[in-house]
């Protein structure tokens, strides 16, 4: 991956979509019932909306064996050199009017290991008007100047940033220090994509720490407490460009897995 990023254009069948679609509404349902998992809202012109559900692979079977089908590991193995272990997984809904999110690297955010590969599976067409993900060239090692995870502005707008439009069956593979970013959704429809985070299996099984750690910082944020903004976020990283919705003003389910 010299560029940082892999695309794999229909690597999944058409009944692989349409289960993915099915169960991410049920998703999407748990959420809007407080069920398992963690999930966030955001504010948008039409009122509060789902923007992100994670933590549901302990829950759902179903998607949990599609976490680790060969169709995902088998990149995974050629590019870590060896089997991978899931570190995380989440839904961005991002419905319309749903926000994006500022130029980042996601190794700020993802901690305990130095290198992580994701995969971004689309669940809708992603496109430049629904604010698909945009990467920046030429930079594939080590982390950048950054401020609560967004990159400096200075070499944000010195980069060359590439739009990376999606349809549902194709999947994206990126690396944790791929620079990248994505915009609100402008569309009148849903853009959904899941995106799945492996680290290389010698590292070890770091998914319980990492959500540990994510509830102990988002729950020391809803107390006001250790932030620097006094904004609700929906990541480690402070780079969601959207209006969160306050934990205590959601049914953010706090069942841990």
């Amino acid at each position: 991956m010299r560029s940082g990023r892999l695309v794999l254009r229909q690597a999944l069948s058409a009944r692989q979509v349409g289960d993915l679609r099915s169960w991410i509404e049920e998703i999407e349902s748990w959420a809007e019932a407080g069920g398992p998992g963690l999930h966030h809202f955001e504010q948008t012109p039409n009122g509060a909306r789902l923007a992100r559900s994670e933590d549901f692979d302990p829950h759902h079977g179903d998607l949990a064996a599609f976490i680790r089908d060969e169709v995902i590991t088998g990149p995974l193995r050629s590019l870590l050199g060896e089997g991978a272990v899931l570190f995380k997984e989440k839904i961005n809904f991002k419905h319309p009017g749903g926000g994006g999110f500022a130029p980042h690297q996601d190794a700020s955010a993802y901690r305990f290991v130095d290198h992580h590969v994701s995969v971004l599976v689309p669940i809708d067409a992603a496109d430049v008007d629904n604010g698909c993900l945009s990467f920046a060239d030429g930079h594939t090692e080590g982390l950048l100047a950054h401020t609560g995870g967004r990159i400096d502005p200075e070499w944000v707008h010195a980069a060359t940033w590439v739009p990376v439009e999606v349809e549902p069956g194709d999947l994206v593979f990126f690396d944790s220090y791929a620079p990248h970013r994505s915009d609100t959704n402008r569309s009148s429809s849903s853009r959904r994509a899941m995106y799945l985070t492996y680290n290389a299996a010698s590292h070890g099984d770091l998914r319980s720490r990492y959500y540990q750690d994510k509830r102990a910082l988002l729950d020391n944020l809803a107390e006001g407490a250790h932030s620097e903004t006094q904004r609700a976020r929906i990541s480690i990283n402070d780079d969601f460009l959207g209006q969160a919705v306050p934990r205590s003003n959601s049914t953010i389910s706090s069942a841990s897995s």
